[in-house]
């Protein structure tokens, strides 16, 4: 199928091009009805290398080595903080000691951003027992300590980190949230120092900050502040008004809620073109509809999204890539006795809560969680950071298999800061409109993946894509294929992401699917060697294995079933077959 593809400026077409919509079909087929009655996550933590336990805090993706992987970074208490760089195939190596970022002291948050426009992602740590650290990335895999020379060395207990270009100079900013103390905006002074200008931007907070966020509410086009409060204080709602002086209309907007708020993040659950909050506490959670005229109304009883759990970290992410943003809600078992829970949108502004029984409710110290698409299969993926002191960190493999379509969009700013944080982009396909925005420090203690992830359903095509830039620059592309990963340079267009053939959705079937005896597996691997066939449950146990010698193309393998239970398992490879990965019935 081809389709012509056009290029805007503002409203302006500067180019056409002709390319074709290709992308191999998955052959392993999964109906949508039992993909929403039992999300398909599985554990991979062992595998991945990243299960190191200990009182680990946040997670913060980015790209550190600019090698195209999702690479991830820890934050602990009392033991040296974790880098884990992406190897590929969904694996990491600890490198955090090699890298010179293996502060061990109380560090609570960590995010990343580009603070000097220079091509690389930089790293600050927010401690609690003593002085914060800015790391600069020196280009080769390594960090240095700028902290005292920048002049972003604060030593209150921080809880959250934020970068955002408020005022929109091209320059990425700093806030920090502190526990019972003064907070920070430190500006960016484009030669690599910081000044704290928080009390002539009318952006303070003395009370016992948790997560906070940067994000677009009102749509005009610059970042605002939300601020979440344990102990009952009220939130604090700051409305940028363009120059990097905020306002507080708390009150007005009804985002003043009170009670022992966490973690928060936001996202448009129901599309209607304004950004929407989520918000965990001890006891229940909260959801704020935007209703687009500087107001927000409690939501949560109506989308049946209040978890009652001790609350920590949150994340919006399209699980199953059909166009309506889920929503997953970390707590910390060990207080209250409740699970995480996934909860599936279902487009009609409820969400249907899923995944009992299955590795997403993960009853351990759940604190910081991010998303990611770890393994560049087009689906997203979670790592949580978990404090218990035997609990490891996890990362929840999302094994979705089915028709529904997805596009992945990464940007890169020139008038504007470099990281692009602020940027919006807008989907439209399928008549299916969305948007996303890009956030550094979100949800508790924890940084979401730069790359914006978007489910496009059934729709093969993207019928449009705006992309609105922190600088005012206003692009658009049409005619876009799905299924890819697309990186877009402020003025410059856009490239296409090479395809990854060593991610998990390769060609290949397993079928028939359900199975009551012996199932075959077909899967081509682009490598020759031993491989590992694994049969997991829903608990990411396995219950079968065996080794295989694995030659480059086509193989096929015969799989009894039959001493199996009924159910639903996974069955995944590693070594010559790493990534590939099938959800079977047992019927």
């Amino acid at each position: 199928m081809s389709t012509e593809l056009r290029i805007f400026k503002g409203t302006k077409q500067v180019g056409t091009m002709k390319q074709f919509c290709a992308k191999l079909l998955l052959l392993a087929l999964w109906p949508a009805s039992s993909l929403s009655a039992q999300p398909p996550f599985s554990d991979g933590s062992t595998a991945a290398g990243i299960g190191h336990p200990g009182r680990n805090y946040g997670v913060a993706f980015g790209d550190f080595d600019g090698d195209g992987g999702e690479d991830i970074y820890i934050s602990r208490h009392n033991a040296p903080n974790l880098l884990y760089r992406a190897v590929g195939q969904g694996r990491f190596e600890e490198v955090a000691q090699a890298a010179g970022v293996a502060h061990a002291g109380t560090t609570t948050v960590s995010t990343f951003a580009d603070i000097d426009n220079d091509g690389d992602l930089d790293l600050y740590l927010g401690n609690r027992d003593e002085d914060n650290i800015l790391y600069r990335n020196n280009g080769d895999g390594t960090f240095t300590d700028i902290s005292a020379v920048a002049g972003v060395n604060s030593g209150f207990r921080t809880r959250a980190v934020l970068f955002g270009d408020v005022d929109r100079d091209g320059w990425v900013d700093l806030y920090v949230a502190n526990m019972n103390a003064p907070n920070f905006l430190y500006h960016n002074n484009a030669d690599g120092t910081f000044t704290n200008i928080v009390e002539q931007a009318n952006a303070q907070d003395y009370g016992v900050a948790m997560g906070s966020l940067f994000f677009d509410y009102d749509n005009d086009g610059d970042l605002d502040l939300y601020l979440t409060h344990d102990a009952n204080q009220p939130n604090i709602l700051y409305r940028n008004d363009g120059s990097g002086h905020f306002e507080n209309t708390s009150a007005y907007s009804g985002a003043n809620i009170a009670a022992q708020g966490m973690g928060v993040d936001f996202a448009d659950v129901n599309n209607d073109g304004y950004f929407d909050l989520y918000i965990t506490n001890l006891y229940s959670n909260e959801l704020l509809l935007n209703d687009g005229d500087g107001t927000f109304s409690l939501a949560t009883a109506q989308a049946g999204v209040g978890d009652l759990g001790m609350g920590w970290g949150t994340v919006f992410l399209d699980y199953d890539n059909d166009g309506w943003t889920d929503l997953y809600a970390v707590n910390d078992y060990y207080f209250a006795p409740f699970y995480n829970v996934l909860y599936r949108n279902t487009g009609g502004g409820t969400f249907e809560a899923v995944g009992a029984g299955s590795p997403v409710e993960s009853p351990l110290a759940g604190y910081g969680v991010a998303a990611g698409d770890v393994n560049a299969d087009g689906f997203p993926d979670l790592v949580l950071a978990n404090a218990g002191s035997n609990d490891g960190n996890q990362l929840l493999l999302n094994m979705a298999q089915g028709n529904n379509h997805f596009v992945k969009v990464q940007l890169e700013g020139t008038l504007s800061n470099r990281s692009a944080i602020g940027a919006r982009v807008v989907v439209e396909a399928g008549g299916h409109r969305q948007m996303d925005e890009v956030c550094a420090g979100s949800g508790y203690a924890s940084q979401n993946s730069f790359a914006l992830h978007f489910g496009l359903g059934a729709a093969a095509v993207i019928d449009r894509l705006e992309i609105f830039w922190p600088s005012g620059e206003v692009e658009a592309y049409e005619g876009l294929a799905a299924d890819q990963s697309y990186r877009f340079t402020e003025t410059s267009g856009f490239v296409t992401a090479a395809p990854e053939e060593d991610t998990a959705r390769l060609e290949g079937a397993v079928f028939p699917n359900p199975v009551s005896g012996t199932l075959q597996l077909r899967c081509r691997s682009h490598q020759a060697g031993r491989g590992q066939l694994s049969l997991l449950d829903i608990r990411g146990q396995v219950v079968w294995e065996k080794e295989v010698g694995v030659q480059a193309g086509w193989n096929s393998w015969p799989i009894d079933m039959r001493a199996l239970s009924p159910g639903l398992y996974y069955l995944q490879g590693s070594g010559a077959l790493a990534g590939q990965a099938f959800p079977v019935v047992r019927q």
